[in-house]
């Protein structure tokens, strides 16, 4: 049998004073990176709203089971942002009438050119729509027309503009909203059932029911808008549709189809999936520019 003596007091008191150090060692390691992480996180508290939100931007135009595709999409230049914002649009030709391809695409291609517009000028913006409204019946003379809807953002805020049933619906917080009031008889029926303590459901059933009472195409139209810029907020998704998205997929079934940590094109081909994959047999065409915000140093 051997015996071992125990280690010497020399290396002993070498391995206390190492085991010692590494304490102390561990303890400023936790120490720093506690720092660090907590000046991270002021620093990003304090800093965050000099953050620029940015526009996230994909679209997507399909046909439906129509002959013809008569939705137009308008994406203005990205390059330059910060001067001029960015605006997107959809305009939607009105079944059974004629031509409503080329007057969608008029409407779009006349504000591409009118491009750019003024942020904080939106009297002025509803009349060059308006100026567009009124070439179109006076060449169709009401045998025509389109929908349209416009979104200007510019900074943390955005302006919009609506005439007819299309969409502009905000996604916050799990919850999306219709920001604009459909233009059609239906919106004028549930307000007089609503006057008169009847039932609104009866509203949907009247034949007139998806009818348009103002359009791209009426003379003088009435160009629904924002008096006051909207507040946007990081991580809200926007979406100008033809009514063809919404028709498919009921508002309240969108957030559905979407998660929130997906970018602009994740979200454009979700929701183009989910309709397709519904397969109404009835479907219209459904067009959307789909614009999420994310805040950048960009």
């Amino acid at each position: 049998m051997y015996d071992f003596d125990l280690l010497p007091d020399d290396t002993f008191r070498t391995l206390i004073v190492a085991l010692v150090l590494f304490a102390v060692a561990f303890i400023y390691f936790v120490i720093v990176s506690l720092y660090t992480l907590i000046k991270t996180s002021v620093y990003n508290r304090k800093h965050k709203e000099k953050l620029k939100l940015v526009c996230d931007v994909a679209y997507f135009h399909e046909r439906g089971k129509r002959d013809n595709q008569e939705d137009s999409l308008y994406v203005s230049p990205m390059d330059n942002m910060e001067e001029t914002g960015f605006v997107a649009a959809c305009s939607d030709g009105m079944g059974g009438l004629l031509n409503g391809e080329v007057v969608s695409k008029y409407v779009t291609d006349s504000l591409s050119e009118k491009f750019p517009f003024k942020f904080d000028s939106q009297t002025e913006n509803s009349r060059i729509i308006t100026d567009i409204s009124n070439k179109i019946y006076e060449e169709y003379h009401l045998s025509a027309g389109a929908t349209l809807v416009m979104v200007h953002i510019f900074d943390d805020y955005m302006n919009f503009y609506s005439l007819g049933d299309s969409n502009i619906i905000l996604i916050r917080n799990n919850k999306a909203t219709l920001l604009n009031n459909k233009q059609n008889y239906v919106t004028m029926i549930i307000k007089r059932c609503i006057e008169g303590g009847i039932d609104t459901a009866d509203a949907y059933k009247d034949n007139r029911a998806k009818g348009l009472i103002d359009f791209v195409g009426n003379l003088k139209c009435n160009v629904q808008m924002t008096k006051r810029p909207f507040r946007l907020a990081e991580n809200d998704i926007i979406l100008v549709s033809s009514d063809g998205v919404t028709d498919t997929i009921p508002l309240n079934r969108l957030v559905n189809h979407i998660h929130f940590d997906q970018n602009a094109t994740g979200i454009a081909r979700a929701i183009k999936y989910g309709i397709r994959t519904r397969k109404n047999p009835r479907q219209d065409n459904y067009s959307a520019v789909v614009i999420k915000m994310k805040r950048s140093y960009v």
